[in-house]
């Protein structure tokens, strides 16, 4: 009896020991777990348009993203939707319903904020301001001018509780962003489908931007960035678009997923993708974004669209100073045949509407504004512009090896990268200028959101990633 007492005793104390030990080798505590379903739905693709266009399951473009919450428990994190985003895809259901509330009494929604726009007796820096940044139009160039007004004057940003998207490419919700504590925002400039959450959060007062580009730019842009070609089954085939283009609603009505394929504009301003085919329907919801935005800038006149931006916002020349962000190299830029480019038109004759609407609407506000007085501006800006390019840029065309920042891009895309002069390594301007939006984004949430854990960033090709000062 003793005896079994003692194999008793013994087996119990190896069951113990061997618990003890396969915890401490499977390093899987409590929170230990909960990083490790992070890192999970991290590596999980959120929107299907990216494991469509990455042959890497995603994994180019995680290796770039900056942070995520470490623990679950900090905050909740929504699901994202698994979304086939194609014209009949079953997410789509409330479409409609989510662009007639976004645009819904626009007009009493607006009249406070047109007057106040047009008031040209106040001249008081505006910081409420709601951008709507449209893809693949040169969006970039101009949220950096925002990232860095916010962060100088220490206001509010609307941030992602990771990456670098606003819910994009659902319509913007309260689950896509991580709140404050007073429930108070200034600036709204990060990738999203607008939506009438976009007007819950924002002041009233908030001055409504946007920027548009010819729409044939626009879809190569997009066809080529987001690798079109893959998602629709042809490879690396150089003849790709023009096949598309030849016959494009085969692949659409074809493809697990239809974002940035047509109409890539009206989309980010909430169009539904079921009235494509309606123009009087798109004529209407022109109307309906021209009351609620009080300023369209068009790329084409970006020089000049600055000047008029500077005026609504009441901001100084300096604050309007920008280097262009994310330009692909020339030799990637394709020259496109005429028949191409109309049929590009054709395909994506919504966008045509909203850019010829818009930029009508600008050489008009450019022709009461003054030729000779903006030709005057935009030789200042330029002037200025070139200041700061020759103190703080050796390069502008460099490889993403080469640049100070790891700049993101696609594979088979080439994007260039920023050489600061040696003398400028130090210059919180000149870094600030130059720096990507997944790491401006990712600091300025480490700096709006202290309480929160994130990941540390991962050290980049040239050893440290300058702070923000």
């Amino acid at each position: 009896m003793r005896t079994w007492a003692r194999y008793t005793v013994l087996l119990i104390i190896i069951g113990a020991a061997s618990t003890l030990l396969y915890l401490r080798f499977s390093g899987e505590s409590e929170n230990d777990i909960e990083t490790v379903e992070e890192i999970k739905r991290e590596k999980r693709p959120r929107q299907r348009h990216q494991l469509e266009q990455d042959p890497n399951n995603g994994r180019g473009h995680d290796n770039h993203e900056n942070e995520y919450p470490k623990r679950q428990g900090l905050f909740q994190l929504a699901k994202m939707r698994r979304r086939d985003h194609a014209w009949n895809g079953p997410g789509f259901v409330n479409e409609m319903e989510k662009y007639q509330a976004a645009y819904a009494n626009v007009d009493s929604k607006q009249a406070g904020r047109k007057t106040h726009f047009q008031d040209k007796t106040v001249c008081k820096p505006r910081h409420n301001i709601t951008f709507l940044k449209v893809h693949k139009t040169g969006s970039s160039t101009l949220q950096n001018i925002f990232l860095r007004y916010g962060q100088r004057h220490k206001l509010t940003f609307v941030l992602p509780p990771q990456g670098h998207h606003l819910g994009f490419p659902d319509f913007f919700d309260h689950r896509h962003m991580l709140p404050v504590e007073n429930g108070v925002y200034n600036i709204f400039c990060h990738h999203a489908r607008f939506s009438q959450v976009v007007m819950d959060i924002m002041p009233p007062n908030s001055i409504y931007i946007s920027i548009l580009r010819d729409p044939v730019h626009v879809f190569e842009s997009a066809f080529t960035y987001f690798k079109i070609d893959h998602r629709i089954g042809m490879g690396n085939d150089p003849d790709a678009m023009m096949k598309f283009v030849d016959d494009p609603a085969v692949y659409y009505e074809s493809a697990p997923s239809t974002v940035h394929m047509r109409n890539n504009m009206l989309y980010d301003f909430g169009v539904p993708t079921t009235k494509y085919n309606d123009l009087d329907f798109i004529k209407q919801a022109i109307e309906l974004i021209d009351k609620q935005f009080s300023l369209v800038l068009i790329a084409e006149y970006f020089e000049e669209s600055l000047i008029l931006l500077r005026d609504a916002l009441c901001w100084r020349t300096e604050d309007m100073v920008v280097f262009k962000m994310n330009t692909r190299k020339q030799t990637a830029v394709d020259a496109l045949q005429i028949d191409m480019q109309q049929k590009i038109r054709h395909w994506n004759n919504g966008d045509v509407m909203l850019y010829d609407h818009f930029n009508k609407t600008l050489v008009r506000q450019i022709e009461e504004y003054g030729r000779d007085r903006m030709a005057k501006e935009v030789k200042e800006l330029r002037k200025l512009t070139e200041s700061y390019y020759k103190l703080c840029i050796e390069t502008d065309t460099a490889d993403r090896k080469e640049g100070v920042f790891d700049v993101w891009q696609p594979p088979g895309v080439k994007i260039n990268a920023f050489v600061l002069k040696e003398s400028a390594s130090n210059n919180p301007i000149c870094e600030n200028m130059v720096r990507p939006e997944m790491i401006y984004t990712a600091q300025l949430r480490k700096a709006q959101f202290p309480h929160l854990t994130f990941r540390k960033f991962q050290n980049n090709r040239r050893g440290r990633i300058p702070p923000l000062h």
